[in-house]
């Protein structure tokens, strides 16, 4: 679904406007945690803009969490505003994000060139997926029953680190508790395996089915051991 940036309207458009008009030493992330009106109104603004452009699902994990209050998404500066205060009310340089992928983020560098003085509006400025200028499928391969995000460019994989996307796959690291859901897991995978599209796609299946393999050997071993003990 395309993200479309927010289009600032009445106080919110004069705020921004304000802000833009300071001097440089003026424009600080301070602006941002400031408990004036104004700020507070042009915040919410954007998080509701973002919350529905988005649909409800964080651009970098995908993740789609409908809730009632937005309180579970963060405002995110996809160019730390740590870094380039001047940019913190730029319709591009925001979205929301989830609590979980905005704290991995944090402040990291996301800029091919971290010095740019005007704000870059081009993909190829960014090292990693941005959720305007990019088409995230041609950068990662989400497999969703393993956790598992496979990188298909560079940019791809600095998305994954950046944001610390690897966290889903240790989630499922034992696939579960039961020997069931490990069961079905490998099946699902299996039917991924069977119309993957290229080798890498195969390669990067292949070994998640042998790390399900394993992990259902361990709870099917754990699980004989205990029978036995039961049993004396």
């Amino acid at each position: 679904m395309p993200m479309n940036p927010i289009n600032y309207v009445g106080d919110d458009a004069e705020t921004y406007r304000n802000f833009n008009a300071l001097p440089e030493e003026h424009k600080n992330g301070h602006v941002w945690d400031s408990d004036d009106i104004s700020i507070v109104n042009i915040k919410k603004a954007i998080k509701d803009h973002y919350i529905v452009s988005q649909d409800y699902t964080c651009p970098y994990c995908k993740q789609r969490l409908v809730v009632n209050h937005n309180a579970t998404w963060d405002a995110e500066h996809i160019i730390p505003k740590s870094s380039h205060p001047k940019f913190i009310f730029e319709p591009l340089n925001l979205c929301v994000s989830c609590k979980d992928c905005n704290n991995e983020k944090r402040d990291k560098a996301v800029l091919r060139n971290n010095r740019r003085r005007t704000f870059p509006v081009n993909s190829e400025d960014y090292k990693f997926v941005h959720p305007h200028f990019d088409n995230y499928n041609e950068h990662i391969n989400i497999v969703e029953v393993a956790g598992y995000y496979f990188p298909l460019t560079e940019k791809g994989r600095k998305t994954i680190e950046k944001c610390g996307l690897l966290r889903f796959a240790y989630k499922y690291t034992g696939y579960g508790n039961t020997s069931q859901e490990n069961k079905e897991t490998i099946r699902e995978l299996t039917n991924r395996l069977m119309e993957a599209g290229s080798a890498a796609e195969e390669n990067m299946l292949l070994s998640i089915i042998a790390d399900a393999v394993q992990a259902g050997q361990r709870l099917s071993k754990d699980a004989f051991l205990q029978q036995i003990g039961a049993q004396r």
